[in-house]
C-alpha cells in the first residue's frame, strides 16, 4: 500500500510539473515603452533592436506621420513616428525601435522604452468595443503595477507605412 501511495506521489509531482511547464508558455515577453504619457506592449518576437540619435531622411509627399527612412546596415528602413500616428504630439526625446513583421522592417518612433516583462494571455483583456484604433489588440495591467499597457498588434503594424 505504501508503494501505491509513492507511486500517486510521484504522478501527482509529475501532473505538477506538466502543470509548471504549461503555464510558463501561457506567458509572452513583450517590450514596453512610452508615447505620450501612454504605455503600450509589443511582442518581443517583432522586435529587432532599439536605437538611439538615429539619423532620418525625410521623404517627400508622405502622410505627417512618416518620419523618413534609414539606412540600417545597407537595408533601407521606412520610420513610422507613432506619436504622429496616434494624433499625440511627439516628445523632445525620442528613440526608434525596428521591428521585423514578415520579413518586413519597419521603424516606430517612440517617447522612450520602458522596460521587457513576462504578460499572461490570460491577463490580457479584449479592448472596449467602441475601440476606433485597429492597432490595439488588448490591454492589461503592469505586472507589480497599477498601470494600464495597450498591447499592440504587431500584425497590424505591417501596413502603417504604406
Amino acid at each position: 500500500m505504501s508503494e501505491e501511495n509513492g507511486l500517486f506521489a510521484r504522478t501527482d509531482e509529475a501532473r505538477s510539473a506538466l502543470s509548471d511547464k504549461v503555464q510558463e508558455t501561457d506567458e509572452e515577453k513583450y517590450l514596453i515603452f512610452r508615447s505620450s504619457n501612454i504605455l503600450y506592449a509589443l511582442s518581443t518576437a517583432y522586435v529587432i533592436e532599439i536605437l538611439n540619435n538615429v539619423t532620418i531622411t525625410r521623404i517627400p509627399m508622405v502622410p505627417d506621420y512618416i518620419a523618413g527612412v534609414i539606412n540600417l546596415r545597407g537595408a533601407i528602413v521606412p520610420i513610422v513616428d507613432f506619436r504622429l500616428l496616434l494624433g499625440r504630439i511627439p516628445e523632445e526625446e525620442s528613440c526608434v525601435i525596428i521591428l521585423n513583421i514578415r520579413e518586413t522592417s519597419v521603424g516606430i518612433v517612440v517617447d522612450s522604452v520602458d522596460q521587457m516583462v513576462d504578460i499572461a494571455r490570460s491577463a490580457i483583456l479584449p479592448v472596449p468595443s467602441q475601440n476606433e484604433h485597429r492597432l490595439v489588440s488588448g490591454m492589461c495591467t503592469v505586472p507589480g503595477g497599477v498601470s494600464t499597457i495597450m498591447i499592440l498588434d504587431g500584425e497590424a503594424l505591417e501596413h502603417i507605412h504604406e
